[in-house]
């Protein structure tokens, strides 16, 4: 429950909340056991090369719906004794590719590899997935939900970059139409079980040069649905994720600043995910760490991001008002210590709440703002 506690203290209105994930609790809790216990009516099992589709479900099905359930529950007590009302909550899921990729055959191969069992991963994730936003609104009592569709193997899948279970060879590439489908059929089935939100956030590990982040960033425009208003006049969004990187210089890539040029002029919305934080400095055997040395940028570890992504809005000739269609999203912590977890989410927020404030200033302006 220090987790649900944890998040809930730090990221109240206007931040959003995450539904807690503890890989570290073992099989079941990893992102890909986690999404597959979402499944309606397929089941799977662990095998020691991955998660499997079975015809039944077993101890290992079980325990991954437990333990989402469990979380839920847990987020929802946590709320009730500390007084909190849950408004918003973004809950992470793997999308339909990356588990097509992940989820194996019973005859030893991706299921990525057969069409049919393709279609049959993305239409019980959209069913599932529906059915996980309908328990979470009930039993977190939250008004808006957010959907991170989390997609790391995008740009492989599309480049045909997987290897087969042999290692010989790879996978064939998926055409851009099959994609989209499976794209758009799950995020309409999140907004009719009532999701608020959804963010796509494709990823290029293993891809090579093929499926930049120009390409992806275009099949998902075509496959996301157009934010609306609803009859209750709540904004119903679709927003893109890339991980935040430089104009220029060290880790650059302009491109992605050319994206979230496009994106924001056209009324979308982006997110930003944040690089991880870096590790505290060693100190010699027998030697403790000065305070000094354990807090100057390691308590904050995005000092100075806020300045830099606000500097680049402007050289890139951005209205400082369109700072209002971007999120940054704080990196996984599941495998950082409890300290170091709460100084990034802590960061994270600082960041994201002196972009609001240099927003609101109508752009950087002031010579302290510019130097920091």
């Amino acid at each position: 429950m220090s987790a649900s506690r944890d998040l809930l203290n730090a990221l109240g209105a206007p931040h959003l909340p995450v539904l807690p994930e503890l890989p570290a609790r073992g099989p079941g809790s990893d992102a890909i056991g986690r999404t597959a216990g979402l499944l309606e009516e397929l089941a799977v099992d662990l095998q020691p090369h991955g998660w499997r589709l079975v015809p039944e479900p077993g101890m290992d099905h079980r325990r991954a719906v437990s333990a989402l359930t469990t979380d839920r529950h847990a987020l929802t007590d946590v709320a009730g004794e500390s007084g909190i009302a849950v408004e918003d909550l973004l809950v992470r899921v793997t999308g339909p590719l990356t588990l097509s990729a992940e989820l194996w055959l019973p005859g030893g191969e991706r299921s990525l590899s057969d069409h049919g069992a393709r279609r049959d991963v993305a239409q019980s994730l959209a069913a599932g997935l529906a059915a996980h936003v309908r328990a979470v609104r009930s039993q977190t009592g939250a008004a808006r939900v957010t959907v991170v569709l989390d997609e790391p193997h995008a740009a492989a899948v599309l480049s045909g970059a997987l290897p087969t279970a042999s290692g010989y060879r790879t996978v064939r590439s998926l055409p851009r139409s099959e994609v989209r489908e499976a794209w758009t059929l799950v995020a309409q089935a999140l907004l009719d079980a009532g999701a608020t939100g959804i963010v796509l956030a494709p990823g290029r590990a293993g891809a090579g040069e093929e499926w930049a982040w120009a390409d992806l960033a275009l099949l998902a425009s075509e496959a996301l649905p157009p934010a609306v208003l609803t009859s209750e006049e709540e904004q119903r969004t679709a927003a893109l994720a890339l991980p935040l990187g430089p104009l220029e210089g060290p880790g650059s890539d302009s491109s992605r600043w050319d994206i979230v040029a496009g994106w924001t002029e056209a009324g979308r919305d982006i997110v930003f995910r944040l690089p991880s934080a870096p590790a505290a400095p060693a100190s010699p055997p027998g030697q403790p760490v000065k305070p000094t040395e354990s807090a100057v940028g390691h308590g904050h570890p995005y000092r100075g991001t806020g300045v830099m992504i606000a500097r680049t809005w402007d050289r890139i000739g951005l209205d400082p008002e369109l700072l209002g269609r971007l999120t940054l999203a704080a990196p996984d912590q599941s495998a950082a210590s409890h300290l170091r977890a709460n100084q990034a989410l802590a960061s994270a927020v600082a960041t994201a709440e002196e972009l609001d404030r240099i927003r609101q200033d109508g752009g950087l302006g002031s010579p302290a703002e510019l130097t920091r």
